[in-house]
């Protein structure tokens, strides 16, 4: 019998199982959509039992939330390595939105996404999974807004939760569009429009970091505050 360490060190057959079914449900998500895609469909994708699906996995919703954060720590790992040569300011915040846009778009999570939400509005227990869902990428978004922009959010007055909170409203209104068929090139143009205002804000931080002597931009308070 191996001691205890080397045993601890052993890849667990349950987590290789696990992994597979990810993978697969992530496919099935991808071609059919969430209500689309079925339990039964994903375990033979996946070459195994539906008993044992289940047995990882409880629900649909469950299995869905695990898919898309997984595909979520991917895209974290996608940007920072889309910033890692470029230095900061402007060209690193924009080259980090392209890398995020590309990825979702390539993947059809935005579209996929806004299914979830509509199902979501009337299914109380698919509501906490997306709710679980939707606090892991924000809190991801904000951890990755504060490495990769640094003090440039600092110097437009603004926050990494705020700018975080406005990338998730955009995205997912993209997804909508996407989710009920807007004519070709909506969704291209909204996010282009996004990305000259953000750039437009970063050449603002430049121009404050190249004159520390200038105030510090700040955002006026919105009426309804």
């Amino acid at each position: 019998m191996a001691p205890p360490a080397a045993a601890a060190r052993r890849p667990s057959p349950d987590r290789g199982q696990a992994e597979a079914i990810l993978t697969a449900a992530e496919g099935c998500f991808s071609r059919s959509g969430y209500a689309g895609a079925s339990m039964r469909e994903i375990a033979e994708a996946a070459g195994v039992s539906k008993g044992l699906l289940h047995y990882h996995f409880k629900s649909k919703e469950q299995l869905f939330v695990e898919v898309q954060i997984r595909a979520y720590e991917r895209l974290s790992t996608r940007v920072r390595a889309a910033v890692a040569p470029i230095p900061g300011g402007k060209d690193r915040g924009l080259a980090a939105l392209d890398a995020l846009v590309s990825a979702l778009r390539e993947s059809n999570d935005i579209g996929v996404q806004a299914e979830l939400w509509a199902a979501a509005l009337s299914d109380r227990a698919l509501r906490t999974h997306v709710v679980r869902l939707r606090e892991f990428f924000r809190d991801l978004l904000v951890r990755s807004i504060s490495e990769i922009l640094g003090p440039d959010v600092a110097r437009l007055g603004l926050t990494a939760e705020g700018v975080a909170d406005l990338l998730w409203a955009v995205l997912n209104g993209t997804g909508v569009e996407l989710a009920f068929g807007a004519p070709p090139g909506r969704a291209d143009n909204s996010l282009g429009a996004f990305r000259v205002l953000a750039g437009v804000a970063l050449d603002a931080s430049e121009g404050q970091r190249a004159d520390p002597s200038s105030p510090t931009t700040r955002a006026p308070t919105a009426p309804w505050r």
